[in-house]
């Protein structure tokens, strides 16, 4: 009995030692450094109101890289059936049509703009300018922060023909997955006469589909050095106001 004794007491004792190294192994595992992980970010392309448009070309920059991405060419499709313009989210799961994915990004701030605007059409005959504000925009630019958890937090800025800004979403960022793509809004563009003009003189900021609310006036005196065929993101000076149109 006393031998048995000894025997089941080492036994024990093993047993607790093998226990114990294997829960010191666990903690020690718990304790490697996080890997950064790559990211991916979903940006759809939108007219100034509800719908998804088709083969857009845009650019990602930043962090050292650099990435462009073209979205299939196709017809233009609401992303949601409703009378709401400019609709602020998209959707790339459930309307594929504008989408692009840039992937494999690590933790940094990027850029991401147009370099090539979809085609026209029997809406929009003159195509498309970047910005939700008229044919005579200035610029559209989204900011895209990925964190090293891969995670993304997206706005876009829009600088209209008077130099006011606005950013997108209203309130929060795209969190630029698939359900909820970081959104660039282009207006669409056609001949003056085709629609209420801006100004009424035919110029630069008179090519438009629709009526505008303010803020669609480029400067009268800088007309004639705008980018051509109008301004479609130019490099723009720089703008005093930050502030919403209203």
């Amino acid at each position: 009995m006393p031998r048995l004794a000894a025997v089941v007491a080492v036994l024990f004792a093993a047993g607790a030692c093998a226990a114990s190294g294997a829960g010191h192994d666990v903690l020690a595992r718990s304790k490697k450094p996080t890997t950064p992980q790559a990211g991916a970010v979903w940006v759809q392309t939108m007219d100034s109101c509800k719908q998804a448009l088709p083969a857009a070309t845009l650019v990602l920059t930043g962090a050292g890289v650099s990435q462009t991405a073209t979205a299939p060419s196709g017809r233009k499709k609401s992303v949601i059936p409703k009378s709401t313009c400019p609709e602020l989210r998209g959707n790339c799961s459930s309307v594929p049509v504008g989408c692009v994915t840039f992937t494999g990004l690590t933790a940094g701030t990027y850029r991401v703009t147009t370099t090539h605007t979809p085609p026209p059409d029997r809406s929009d005959p003159e195509g498309f300018a970047p910005c939700q504000g008229g044919s005579a925009c200035r610029s559209e630019v989204a900011t895209v922060v990925v964190s090293a958890a891969g995670a993304v937090q997206g706005t876009v800025t829009d600088v209209y023909p008077d130099g006011v800004s606005e950013t997108f979403p209203a309130s929060g960022a795209f969190a630029g997955t698939q359900k909820d793509p970081v959104v660039l809004h282009d207006f669409g563009m056609a001949p003056p006469g085709f629609a209420p003009q801006c100004d009424g003189d035919s110029d630069a900021d008179d090519h438009l589909t629709g009526n505008m609310r303010g803020h669609c006036g480029y400067p009268e005196a800088d007309e004639t050095t705008a980018c051509q065929p109008y301004p479609w993101s130019c490099a723009i000076p720089a703008v005093a106001t930050a502030a919403k149109p209203g």
